[in-house]
């Protein structure tokens, strides 16, 4: 049986000829997330993660058919930090302890956003087994049920990206007075929508108030109307 007709999840357990493995799947994943924390996505290569290792890239063949599946190993791997909680059946309450988690993974890991992975691991599918539980309170069909989680998911996801790249809604008022001479002139709406409050942007916006109330604005789009 080739790499491509059996499961990447399954090759760390099915019997194939030669030497034992030396490495489970999960060393391998755990060795690509330290080397994308570190230097990001593109820091992740089939040398790199064999020298981390002590061993040689084509010994990674036994276990991989090459950088496409360390990124679905290593997308799985930080999908097992996930921790869920009983659910309440508070909709609302359920998705939004989810959403956070979410969010506070892609700030610790920002390559997540770049990452698109070639199959889903196990960990990956039970995020959406609780995102769709959370969701299930509400009686959406199969259609509505996947398109809460892909927009939900969407949006913690972006929001830790803008994050992470030092954007966030509190510093818009800096970012104004330093982008131009004249803000009123050349940003007059931005100007406008924030300057009215005192103390700037910074005292009226606050990003954790921002999150939640983009998830309320999706969940108010995704849930049915009673």
């Amino acid at each position: 049986m080739t790499h491509t007709e059996s499961s990447l999840w399954s090759r760390g357990t099915t019997s194939r000829p030669g030497p034992r493995p030396s490495y489970t799947l999960d060393q391998l994943a755990d060795a690509c997330v330290r080397r994308a924390d570190e230097g990001g996505l593109r820091a992740v290569s089939m040398r790199g993660v064999a020298d981390d290792l002590g061993t040689a890239a084509a010994s990674l063949y036994r276990y991989v058919d090459g950088k496409d599946d360390l990124i679905a190993l290593m997308v799985d791997r930080v999908a097992g930090e996930y921790r869920y909680p009983e659910a309440t059946g508070d909709v609302r309450a359920d998705v939004l302890a989810l959403a956070q988690q979410s969010r506070a993974l892609h700030r610790r890991h920002p390559w997540l956003v770049e990452a698109t992975p070639s199959s889903m691991g196990p960990n990956s599918v039970r995020y959406m087994d609780r995102m769709a539980g959370a969701l299930a309170p509400a009686r959406l069909d199969a259609r509505g049920v996947m398109m809460g989680v892909a927009m939900l998911s969407g949006w913690g996801a972006s929001f830790a990206a803008q994050e992470s790249a030092g954007l966030s809604a509190g510093d818009l008022g800096g970012a104004l007075a330093a982008s131009t001479s004249d803000p009123a002139r050349d940003y007059p709406n931005l100007t406008t929508l924030f300057g009215a409050a005192p103390g700037g942007a910074s005292a009226s916006v606050d990003n954790d108030a921002v999150f939640v109330a983009g998830v309320d604005a999706l969940l108010f789009g995704i849930l049915p109307r009673e």
